[in-house]
């Protein structure tokens, strides 16, 4: 089920056949609000310690929470606990050119190789976030623009906190800051305002031990504190619902960056629409 040194748990919010046939750790996430059967050796998000009620607005983080709080003591200092999601799954260094759902389960990353253990975190390639088209900039981002006209010109003010002013809550990240560890408020808003791409997207990680714990702890401190300052009721469609969700995602990228030393890790995404092919990132 899980190698000498790495622990990789995936999380679908749906019972889907190819998880079965995967060597990984498959938690159901939003189980509460879930009356399927599913498999007996999977994980519900609704048992032991849980926060599954908070689904719908946390999305993957009640799993993570699942896993943290559950899960974590059973492994030594010396392991290394991934996340991955039931269409984006972690792949060696050395895999196929060529990924379909019949060669996955072989291709997936279960160790961490030797000339790798220096490392205490692997994450995703980053996300570019440059390069919107124009009409796209004036229909998303009018209120931006007229403060700062440049987002139309320079490609170097396409950061984080455009990206998520255009996609989920304007002044979003801003308010979240208003509430974090004052100590990290005005580093944190540097590096959403400076950065443009976000490191470990999809809120797809690995992490050493100790150090999974260190950022979860952090993060659900913060998380928490940002709800009291959104009104869940107000939140309006896909991309403000999971607002706490996609909070996470810029504070994980954020986190890691600055306290761990961290390697580039391939992974594939599924897109059932390709007929069986899967994309190699």
């Amino acid at each position: 089920m899980e190698s000498k040194n790495l622990s990789i748990y995936c999380i679908t919010d749906k019972q889907i056949n190819y998880l079965e046939n995967l060597k990984l750790k498959i938690v159901v996430g939003g189980s509460f609000f879930k009356n399927e059967n599913f498999p007996k050796n999977w994980f519900l998000d609704r048992t032991k310690i849980n926060i599954s009620k908070k689904n719908n607005n946390y999305g993957s983080l009640t799993s993570i929470y699942w896993i943290w709080k559950n899960e974590l003591n059973n492994y030594t200092n010396n392991t290394w606990i991934g996340i991955s999601h039931y269409r984006r799954f972690w792949l060696k260094e050395n895999h196929d050119k060529t990924i379909t759902l019949t060669n996955l389960s072989k291709n997936l990353l279960y160790n961490i190789p030797d000339k790798n253990l220096n490392y205490d975190a692997f994450i995703a390639p980053p996300q570019n976030l440059q390069g919107y088209k124009l009409m796209k900039l004036l229909k998303k981002t009018p209120k931006n623009i007229f403060k700062n006209p440049m987002i139309l010109f320079d490609k170097n003010k396409h950061n984080i906190s455009l990206h998520f002013d255009m996609f989920h809550l304007h002044g979003g990240l801003v308010r979240a800051a208003s509430v974090m560890n004052t100590a990290h408020q005005k580093d944190f808003l540097n590096f959403v305002n400076t950065e443009t791409e976000i490191c470990s997207p999809y809120s797809i990680f690995i992490l050493k031990k100790k150090k999974f714990d260190e950022l979860c702890s952090t993060l659900f401190t913060w998380i928490y504190n940002c709800e009291n300052i959104f009104d869940i009721n107000k939140l309006q469609g896909h991309g403000q619902i999971r607002l706490f969700d996609y909070l996470a995602e810029r504070y994980i990228s954020y986190w890691i960056k600055r306290n761990t030393n961290y390697k580039i890790s391939p992974f594939v995404f599924f897109d059932p629409k390709l007929n069986n092919s899967l994309i190699i990132k």
